[in-house]
């Protein structure tokens, strides 16, 4: 049995996305992050530091997002990832530059324009975010023409790179970033939105009780 533990954040939206592309039977456990539940002696026993996600396949607990995407697709016939060591690599690849580049300029705009209003009730620091522009200008033209050579991040198959790609993505729907210069990147964007995995997952958030309403 599967029991995920997170919130309506992009790194535990990466891993319920990945649970349903993979069709799995899973729980899932909203961690309310504003009432300090993430603190709880119980889940701090589940991860020392206090975040999310976590995952709890029959007691053996493991953390981190993109660990957990790729422990789910190896356990099930490697299904969103590879069986072989090159293409594993190309798809690794692809989530390294999501996860280490675009995603946490992405990041950016998530804390300043939707975390920093909702929580600290303050305005963006309009420094940071110029900077994230700066680096995504760079930045996203590759993913673009990436996607210009084929359905999907890694070809014609949807992966795990896609999965963890489009919770980042995510986040333009509620702020100022611009995806029209880039074609490719919202033709991805729009046929994954359609998916049915992305209505299971804000389903899940929503019966949970974590599907926040932000600015």
């Amino acid at each position: 049995m599967f029991t995920i533990y997170g919130y309506n954040t992009f790194n535990p939206i990466k891993v319920l996305l990945t649970a349903e592309e993979l069709g799995l039977d899973y729980d899932y456990v909203n961690v309310e992050l504003g009432k300090g539940e993430n603190k709880a002696p119980d889940y701090l026993a589940r991860h020392p530091l206090g975040k999310v996600p976590a995952l709890d396949h029959d007691g053996r607990v493991l953390v981190e997002s993109g660990a957990i995407c790729r422990y789910l697709a190896n356990i099930s016939d490697h299904r969103l990832y590879s069986a072989d060591p090159l293409q594993a690599a190309r798809i690794d690849a692809m989530v390294d530059t999501t996860v280490l580049h675009v995603g946490r300029w992405l990041a950016v705009y998530f804390w300043e324009e939707i975390i920093c209003r909702t929580f600290f009730k303050r305005e963006p620091n309009a420094d940071a975010i110029e900077e994230a522009a700066g680096f995504l200008k760079n930045q996203l033209p590759y993913l673009d023409q990436v996607l210009g050579q084929g359905t999907y991040l890694c070809g014609e198959d949807v992966t795990i790179a896609d999965t963890i790609a489009y919770a980042y993505f995510q986040i333009q729907e509620k702020t100022s970033i611009n995806l029209a210069p880039y074609p490719n990147i919202q033709r991805w964007y729009g046929e994954f939105s359609e998916r049915p995995s992305v209505t299971a997952v804000k389903q899940r958030l929503a019966q949970a009780g974590g599907l926040l309403q932000y600015p």
